[in-house]
């Protein structure tokens, strides 16, 4: 076989609307904490309450969201294949499968919702105010989880197919609304709008998930061969394989969001000023993830293509090339944090003791930028490959023998925030080693 290069073009072509596609939901995230920190009084408060209510939302939604990547990952293979056809009864009966278990998953959630926040957060019943906010921010954002279920699953199908420009439209708008609504609804305008606080922010996170449906559903039915409801409902041959490399994605997810937990409980103990300094240090860190993870995406994307032509040097090309272009933007994005560093943390707060604990820690979150490049590449790659086995206990092993015991420790030396950082990055650091190992002892061919 005659191996070609993949030209830098054609993974621009897919990785500059996958990082605007990327940063969209992480923007959310900053402009939710930034008005919200700006409240008034009790801005760290309701700044905490929205950093737990999303966290939790956001874990529901990274978990059962993995159909998006072994979807992704399917229709990638059978597009190198140029047999698309065979999986047409796929792409619907996966995207029926995921808005069920956003219906059964919310639905839970909604009824325990108060126990999540005492007993799995471990916020104190004394602690009226936050507990208070946190279940009426995340019983409304809930609402939105079968929504965003089927538009997460349609991006995947978006991706396999060579195409990130369809879904940065939807995302780019999603994030266009949410802002909007951010302001009208959280600030009131008169007496035409009143100021709901709290409330409006998810409020407005729900519509803009309604907005991104809508469009979704308009480009997969002009632009592709795939229905969005079932005809067929015999399962395709490939559903299996799905729901395994989905299985394998969710135990990996399960355990990445451990480390969340982990973090969000350390924060809590440390009084309400901690956590809301670690919201806003991990809505940072979020939104350089998904930066970076532009070109992770388009090899995710590229690299199913060539597994599906079995062109393995292509593929370790590819990975070079990759790796270089992913070090350039996290350098790029260290450098814009450093110049704005004097004035991000009176950004998202007006409380003087958040913004100190918060540029205490940032400098950590510079110096992650350059490690994250290399681990979010060859991440990226392997979820294209559908080695999503290795991925699942690559990152358990991570979880549990390197972060786990890290913050542990660090916490009994009672370094704080510094401690839940600087375990981070080494569990990072762990991820992207254990990959790389992998890869060149399995795929990279000189």
């Amino acid at each position: 076989m005659n191996s070609t290069k993949i030209s830098f073009k054609e993974i621009r072509i897919l990785a500059i609307p996958a990082i605007f596609a990327g940063i969209a939901e992480p923007i959310i995230g900053l402009v939710d904490t930034a008005i919200i920190g700006n409240l008034g009084e009790t801005s760290n408060i309701s700044q905490s309450a929205v950093g737990l209510g999303a966290g939790f939302y956001t874990l529901l939604l990274w978990c059962l969201s993995q159909i998006r990547t072994s979807i992704s990952s399917i229709v990638s293979k059978y597009m190198g294949a140029e047999k698309l056809s065979d999986i047409k009864s796929l792409v619907p009966q996966t995207i029926l499968f995921g808005a069920m278990l956003g219906v059964i998953v919310g639905g839970l959630s909604f009824l325990f919702t108060e126990s999540i926040f005492l007993d799995f957060y471990g916020v104190k019943p004394e602690q009226r105010e936050l507990l208070s906010k946190s279940i009426s921010y995340f019983n409304i954002r809930i609402i939105g989880l079968p929504i965003s279920m089927i538009v997460y699953t349609v991006f995947g199908v978006f991706r396999g197919m060579q195409n990130t420009v369809w879904i940065m439209y939807a995302s780019i708008s999603g994030a266009i609304v949410n802002m909007i609504l951010d302001y009208i609804l959280v600030f009131g305008i008169g007496d035409f709008q009143p100021n709901m606080g709290i409330e409006g922010v998810a409020w407005a996170s729900v519509f803009a998930q309604v907005i991104m449906l809508v469009i979704v559903t308009i480009i997969a039915k002009r632009k592709t061969i795939f229905d969005l409801f079932p005809r067929v409902f015999k399962p395709n041959p490939e559903f299996k394989t799905m729901l395994i490399m989905s299985a394998n994605m969710l135990i990996r997810t399960i355990a990445l969001n451990f480390t969340f937990y982990l973090a969000n409980r350390y924060s809590i103990s440390y009084g309400e000023n901690y956590l809301a300094a670690h919201s806003i240090l991990i809505n940072i860190w979020v939104f350089s993830f998904f930066f970076i993870d532009g070109f992770s995406n388009a090899g995710n994307a590229i690299s199913g293509k060539l597994l599906g032509k079995k062109d393995f040097k292509a593929l370790s090309i590819l990975s070079k090339d990759l790796v270089k272009y992913n070090l350039i933007v996290a350098g790029v994005l260290a450098l814009i944090f450093v110049a704005l560093y004097p004035v991000l943390g009176s950004l998202f707060s007006n409380n003087e003791e958040v913004v100190s604990i918060f540029y205490s820690v940032f400098w950590i979150i510079i110096v992650a930028q350059f490690i994250s490049g290399v681990t979010f590449t060859f991440d990226g790659i392997f979820k294209g490959l559908g080695e999503t086995a290795y991925l699942r206990n690559t990152l358990v092993l991570a979880t549990f023998l390197v972060f786990w015991p890290l913050s542990y420790l660090l916490d009994w030396y009672d370094f704080k925030l510094y401690g839940v950082w600087i375990s981070f990055v080494t569990w990072n650091i762990f991820r992207g080693g254990s990959i790389i190992y992998l890869f060149r002892k399995k795929y990279y061919t000189t």
